[in-house]
């Protein structure tokens, strides 16, 4: 993990980012203190990662934002819930796509390009935040192939890296 670049983020642009997070997890806002201000740190695979007080709270992949594994569990039961059964939560926590065949449930309502939580099934604890790639039929139906994008997981460098950044 590079860093490109690292720098504090205009009270403007923190507004229309608080803006952007409310339409994905409407309690992230609440959990923000905009007086203590937001950093944002520009990674060479092309993530950004905003910061309060060096603690990660938003990443931003392709313009979709998401909670930071960091968040609130209450930040992170608000966007839907994909769970994936046990065999599965290795290969999650060294970076791999959820692959439909591990999936035991999605929410209804879902569909391509939403941002979800994964958690495991039997602690129901979210060990990775994504994007949505398979129509949730597809995924039911038990097709192969990637159902989730994996962006931010336990153990990747944003988690490990955590209070370095």
């Amino acid at each position: 993990m590079l860093i490109k670049k690292r720098h504090p983020v205009s009270t403007k642009e923190i507004k229309e980012i608080l803006e952007r997070a409310s339409r994905i997890a409407p309690k992230l806002p609440e959990t923000i203190d905009k007086k203590k201000g937001l950093e944002v740190v520009e990674l060479d695979s092309g993530e950004k990662v905003y910061l309060q007080e060096k603690r990660p709270v938003l990443i931003e992949l392709e313009g979709k934002l998401m909670p930071a594994l960091t968040a609130s569990e209450g930040v992170l039961s608000e966007i839907p819930r994909i769970v994936v059964d046990m065999g599965a939560v290795p290969y999650i926590c060294n970076g791999a796509d959820v692959m439909a065949p591990g999936i035991r449930s999605v929410p209804e309502g879902v569909k391509p390009g939403d941002v979800v939580a994964v958690a495991d099934e039997r602690h129901n604890k979210v060990l990775a935040v994504g994007v949505l790639a398979m129509e949730r039929e597809r995924i039911l139906n038990r097709e192969k192939g990637k159902a989730v994008k994996n962006v931010h997981h336990v153990g990747d460098e944003i988690w490990k890296n955590m209070l370095k950044i």
